[in-house]
């Protein structure tokens, strides 16, 4: 029972992720039969390793140095002088 249960997650799993586009499409249906294929032990050790890997990049992710770079304060802009048209070529 505790197999079936454990197979019917893996599938349900390996179905979201293909959902989200993160499994192309072709390899869901070997990964599916992989999964179903294995023996619950090793289906609990695989979610309970990647559940640690989860964990270990949010845990860098939090430590990581934010490097969004820092915008500077620009002066303001000045109305351009009416002397510069006459100058130039006359607008038509």
């Amino acid at each position: 029972m505790i197999k079936a249960i454990l197979n019917s997650v893996a599938t349900a799993w390996i179905a979201r992720d293909a959902e989200r586009g993160d499994i192309p499409e072709g390899m869901t249906v070997p990964l599916t039969l992989l999964a179903a294929r294995l023996p619950a032990s090793i289906l609990v050790v695989g979610a309970i390793g990647y559940g640690l890997y989860r964990l270990n990049l949010e845990a860098r992710a939090r430590r990581a140095k934010d490097v969004t770079p820092q915008r500077r304060r620009s002066a303001p802009r000045k109305a351009p002088s009416t002397g510069a048209r006459s100058r130039g070529k006359a607008r038509s």
